[in-house]
């Protein structure tokens, strides 16, 4: 996780969502919490901003992804109004950010961050990040955390397999991409699950390789399932 810069920079990131009272809503969700929305719409530009927010909790990490939420926020609507002049009424710039939580059965409180961003060309940039919170003790949870050393030799060696395999049938469905559609790898595709992002779904931990990783752009972002029973061995904490 990105450490806060400065003092300072937390008083502008409180102040600035004192101020900008636009839009803004407060929603209560599952697990603790809360949505706030911040939305504009221009002519030249528009963006809608939803981040969660853990309350009625109180410790360190979530105090910190709480604050690191609000300034990736601040600074994603802080772009999207500076570059307004590039925009025009037929194509606006553009931002949208949103979240989920993920039910499962590891004890965890999955939650999947989804940015898009469109600031002209072809198509817009959608990145996602993801949280692992133990619902044990809302400490957040890392991949190093839940692994142990010989999970990464694992995860890759079965990721390669079925990404040869979906190159030898031509795709034929093998591997899905987030939105449940086949993805056709690049030629030269290799597995490395440090280039992921990890979440948990069901009984299943997932893996989730951002556009271009290892897939052209149309294939969308791949995803990779491996259930909790097969993968006991590995996990070092209690779940």
């Amino acid at each position: 996780m990105k450490k806060m810069k400065s003092f300072l920079g937390l008083l502008l990131l409180v102040f600035f969502f004192i101020s900008c009272e636009n839009g803004k809503t407060a929603v209560k969700d599952n697990s603790n919490v809360e949505k706030l929305e911040y939305k504009e719409n221009m002519e030249k530009y528009n963006y809608d901003i939803v981040i969660p927010q853990i309350k009625g909790v109180e410790n360190e990490d979530i105090s910190y992804l709480n604050l690191s939420l609000q300034e990736t926020a601040r600074i994603i609507i802080e772009n999207i109004v500076s570059s307004a002049d590039i925009g025009t009424k037929e194509m606006p710039i553009e931002a949208k950010m949103n979240y989920e939580i993920k039910e499962n059965n590891f004890n965890i409180l999955s939650l999947i961050i989804t940015t898009y961003v469109y600031q002209g060309g072809a198509h817009g940039i959608t990145t996602v990040e993801t949280y692992n919170i133990s619902k044990k003790d809302y400490s957040l949870l890392d991949y190093d955390v839940i692994f142990d050393e010989n999970a990464e030799e694992h995860f890759n060696m079965k990721m390669n397999d079925i990404i040869a395999k979906s190159k030898e049938n031509n795709g034929s469905r093998y591997a899905l991409n987030s939105e449940g559609k086949e993805v056709l790898f690049f030629e030269n595709a290799e597995a490395n699950i440090k280039n992921t992002v990890m979440y948990f779904q069901g009984d299943n931990v997932v893996f989730l390789y951002p556009h271009y990783e290892i897939a052209p752009y149309s294939s969308g972002m791949p995803i990779f399932k491996f259930d909790k029973k097969d993968i006991k061995k590995y996990i070092k904490i209690k779940i």
